[in-house]
């Protein structure tokens, strides 16, 4: 199996904006409270390293157990599977919390926020290894390489652009979930889907295919998430209202 660099390019420019689209974002918010440059460069070089060196481990140990094992390699999709479905599922239900602190202890708190960040990053990192398959050696050091640097971009490019636009973004009325989490949560899902395929099942699938597929299922499970949010808000309002009611009616 042949491939184009080109090819190799547009993988990690994939992979880049799953794991690093959740960085943009994290960087347009905090853009105006990390204060100094000195956290600032903290911040961007990070998650640049993170990005870059997470995968490079989560790849390297799924690797070596392959390669000198071939007869785990379905174990080694489910276990690449297992890993990024625990990290969507926490995604889905837990939610996130910002808290600010002192000028002594942003450093911490940035480095905190790094390390919230970065964990997708680490998940796709076994995953990666079925995305490799066929490629030169120096393709694969140099797309990890590649992947760091669009997450920097990314979150220079942010940065500066949270610094002169002074608006906040508003999720659209009529779409019921969070744009950047669908795109974040569904490119991760697409390397849990292609080594859960690639290894455990042995089906090769065409990449754009396998892509669209997590988009849509993504869309779908977000759609659901947020209808039943939606819903368990208005029976609480209605309960809520007929406490109050009866309340009224007794005294």
């Amino acid at each position: 199996m042949s491939f184009s660099m080109l090819e190799m390019v547009m993988a990690c420019l994939v992979m880049g904006l799953g794991i690093g689209a959740d960085v943009a974002l994290a960087t347009f918010l905090q853009a105006n409270t990390m204060g100094n440059k000195r956290t600032v460069l903290f911040w961007i070089v990070g998650v640049s390293l993170t990005h870059t060196l997470f995968p490079m481990v989560g790849y390297l140990l799924a690797h070596f157990s392959i390669y000198s094992a071939p007869m785990i390699s379905p174990l080694i999709g489910l276990v690449a599977f297992s890993f990024i479905a625990y990290f969507v599922f926490n995604e889905l239900n837990v939610g996130s919390e910002d808290k600010s602190g002192s000028n002594n202890g942003k450093i911490l708190v940035t480095l905190g926020l790094i390390l919230t960040v970065s964990w997708d990053a680490l998940w796709s990192g076994p995953a990666k290894s079925a995305q490799v398959i066929g490629w030169p050696d120096y393709w694969v050091w140099s797309s990890f390489l590649i992947v760091g640097l669009v997450v920097s971009v990314f979150s220079i490019v942010s940065y500066f652009l949270a610094k002169q636009v002074d608006i906040k973004i508003n999720q659209p009325k009529w779409m019921q979930f969070n744009f950047a989490q669908w795109i974040q949560l569904s490119v991760v899902s697409y390397f849990a889907l292609l080594a859960l395929l690639r290894y455990t099942f042995d089906v090769q699938w065409l990449w754009w295919k396998l892509l669209v597929i997590s988009f849509v299922l993504m869309a779908m499970i977000l759609h659901r998430i947020a209808i039943k949010k939606i819903a368990i808000k208005h029976v609480g309002i209605k309960r809520l209202s007929n406490s109050s009611s009866s309340y009224f009616t007794i005294s």
